[in-house]
């Protein structure tokens, strides 16, 4: 098997749907000798900030010296880059291998009886299988949806469970309330975990979470003892400043990450990092500061170019749009938005158009990459109605790309689904015609 058709095979379990439950993946490893056992893993649930927060939590680890996998969904810009050892991504001969004796516990499960494992779950059976075979000392998992019946939670407890900022998403398939919610990603915290870390939470939320934490016996270590200010921003980032020990004694320092969304995550990283400290894993301040002087996370709040002005945020829902709208009025005040967006059908596309509208000067809609997404016309058909505003829609990225301003104090900002942001990004990075 080659790169290229392990990446084949991958896409066509697309076919099987999305389906959640643990049964099937338990088959599925339990064929491939249960690489999921005996790894120490960082388990990372929440609506917002997950992916960030799992990328810091395993670059301090990489940087304290251990060795970390790190799995996360979806996908930037290529396959690989989903499933990290030490900050790489799997090389292609090592995802063909692994993906090749993936696929012969699959077809050996389904011989047995067993439904056909999803996309999702020969996902995660990779990564847990390139994770064991590196004998990594620590697997940073990020769950794909909710928790309970997410297949990152055939994992045995974790050494800890990370909750970010929880709100209203995927309410189809969770629930429709933040309790309930909370409740599908709580069940990550189960009996044996080490401890557990939540992200400032609305109320209802923080409640569940102490709840099941108190139940299963786990410490809490709560992001909003260790807050973080910014002291000074700009678009390469923000000096800060932690006013709770054992962080306070740093003194201001880099985050290299904008916005005040991410502020919240690096707090969880603290609290992450104290919480692994009194478990004994001895992580250097040092390790600590160079992570977050040196995190890049490509798609959030990235600026790609100074000249013509544009950035890219995947902010996808409503908690991520208000956040970025924030953060433009606050790193690009009086300048003149060019807003490119893109959202997928089954996103809450009406209350994310209230905030994003009033932010821009000149609306363009562009299709997601995606057999979910809202097409480019009909998101422009509803601006014209609901908001009387012009709104055009375009075919490609190629074409959108076209159409950027470069006039100083104009700002080009495309937000939305990550299978639009990707796309946008790999299209700008390899455009000659910005280079």
């Amino acid at each position: 098997m080659t790169e290229r058709e392990a990446i084949a095979y991958i896409e066509s379990r697309s076919l099987f749907g999305s389906v959640l439950g643990l049964r099937t993946i338990g088959a599925l490893l339990a064929e491939l000798g249960h690489p999921e056992r005996r790894l120490r893993v960082v388990h990372v649930a929440g609506t917002n900030g997950k992916g960030s927060t799992a990328h810091l939590i395993a670059e301090t680890l990489t940087a304290a010296g251990y060795t970390t996998g790190l799995y996360t969904s979806p996908a930037l810009e290529y396959f690989n880059e989903r499933i990290r050892l030490d900050g790489a991504p799997i090389p292609g001969p090592v995802l063909a291998a692994v993906t090749e004796r993936v696929r012969s516990a699959a077809e050996a499960i389904v011989a047995a009886g067993d439904a056909e494992p999803t996309i999702f779950e020969i996902e995660t059976a990779i990564a847990l299988c390139y994770f064991k075979a590196a004998a990594v000392d620590f697997a940073v998992l990020e769950v794909g949806l909710g928790g309970r019946l997410d297949a990152t939670n055939i994992i045995p407890a974790p050494i800890l469970a990370v909750i970010t900022r929880i709100g209203l998403d995927h309410t189809e398939y969770l629930g429709t309330t933040l309790t309930a919610i909370a409740g599908e990603k709580a069940a990550i915290i189960k009996p044996g975990c080490g401890a557990v870390v939540t992200a400032p939470q609305p109320t209802e939320a923080a409640e569940v979470i102490c709840k099941r934490a108190r139940i299963v016996g786990a410490p809490l270590y709560d992001a909003v003892q260790f807050p973080l200010t910014a002291i000074r921003r700009d678009v390469s980032g923000q000096r800060v400043h932690c006013s709770a020990p054992p962080f306070d004694a740093f003194g201001p320092f880099k985050l290299n990450l904008k916005g005040d969304h991410q502020l919240e995550n690096a707090a969880s990283l603290l609290a992450a990092v104290q919480a692994l400290r009194d478990r004994g894993v001895a992580i250097p301040d040092k390790a600590l500061l160079k992570t977050c002087a040196r995190i890049v996370f490509p798609g959030r709040f990235e600026v790609l170019s100074p000249k013509p002005l544009t950035l890219i945020d995947g902010a996808h829902n409503l908690d991520g749009v208000t956040a970025f709208v924030q953060n433009v009025r606050a790193y690009f005040p009086g300048n003149t938005v060019n807003l490119y967006l893109g959202m997928l059908a089954d996103k809450d596309v009406d209350h994310c158009l209230a905030k994003l509208v009033p932010l821009a000067d000149r609306i363009t809609a562009l299709t997601p990459d995606s057999d979910r997404a809202l097409p480019a016309r009909a998101m422009a058909a509803r601006i014209r109605a609901q908001y009387g505003r012009p709104a055009a829609a375009l075919p490609t990225i190629d074409a959108a790309l076209a159409t950027l301003d470069a006039t100083p104090g104009v700002l080009n900002a495309f937000v939305g689904s990550l299978y639009l942001i990707g796309k946008v990004r790999t299209a700008f990075c390899h455009s000659r015609r910005f280079h």
